[in-house]
C-alpha cells in the first residue's frame, strides 16, 4: 500500500451477535450495535443474515419497529 500502512478491517463473527442478545428480553438493532462495537448496517445485515439462518429470532414490535432474540438452545 501507499507510504507502507496497511488497512485494517474488523472481523465480526456470528457468536459476537448471538452473545450480544438475550433469551428472555428484545433488543433493538442499535443496542446490538453498540455491545458488538460495529456499523448499524453491519449489526442489521449479519442480525438479518442470522434470522434467514433461524439462528435468532426477529421480532416485530408496535409502531412497526423489529428487534431481536436469542433462540434458545444456541
Amino acid at each position: 500500500m501507499k507510504g507502507g500502512k496497511t488497512r485494517f478491517q474488523q472481523k465480526f463473527t456470528e457468536d459476537m451477535f448471538i452473545n450480544a442478545l438475550s433469551f428472555d428480553s428484545i433488543r433493538s438493532t442499535g443496542t446490538v450495535m453498540s455491545l458488538v462495537g460495529c456499523s448499524r448496517s453491519t449489526a442489521k445485515n449479519m442480525l438479518s443474515k442470522l434470522a434467514n439462518e433461524c439462528k435468532v429470532n426477529k421480532i416485530e414490535i408496535e409502531g412497526g419497529g423489529y428487534g431481536w432474540q436469542k433462540i434458545k438452545g444456541d
